[in-house]
C-alpha cells in the first residue's frame, strides 16, 4: 500500500474517533450516566428572606426567584452549554479529519 492510503486510514479511523466518543459522552451526560465538566460552580447558597415587608418589592422578587429558579439551574445550564460547544467543536473537526483521510484513501 501507498503511504498516503495508510495516513488516509489513519486519519479516517482518528476522525471516526473524534466523532464517536463524544457523541458516547454527550449521551450518557444526557442520560445521567455521568455529569459534564464543572467549569461554572457557584458556593454561594441563596435562602429566602422571611424578614421581608408587604411593601418590599425587591425583597418580594428576590424571594420569589429563589422559590421558583434554584440557583444551581443556572451553573448547570451553562455547564451544559460549554459542554455541548467543546462537543460540537470536536466532532467537526473529527468530521474534518476523517473527510481529509477519506480524500488521501482515493
Amino acid at each position: 500500500m501507498e503511504k498516503t492510503k495508510i495516513a488516509g486510514y489513519v486519519l479516517l479511523v482518528i476522525g471516526l474517533l473524534l466523532i464517536a466518543l463524544p457523541l458516547w459522552q454527550t449521551y450518557n451526560i444526557f442520560t445521567g450516566a455521568s455529569k459534564p465538566a464543572q467549569v461554572f460552580n457557584r458556593p454561594v447558597v441563596l435562602t429566602v428572606n422571611q424578614n421581608v415587608s408587604a411593601f418590599d418589592v425587591q425583597g418580594q422578587i428576590q424571594n420569589a426567584l429563589i422559590k421558583t429558579l434554584p440557583i444551581d439551574f443556572i451553573d448547570n445550564t451553562l455547564n451544559l452549554i460549554t459542554w455541548l460547544l467543546l462537543m460540537f467543536i470536536l466532532i467537526y473537526g473529527g468530521g474534518k479529519i476523517a473527510d481529509i483521510g477519506v480524500k488521501l484513501i482515493k
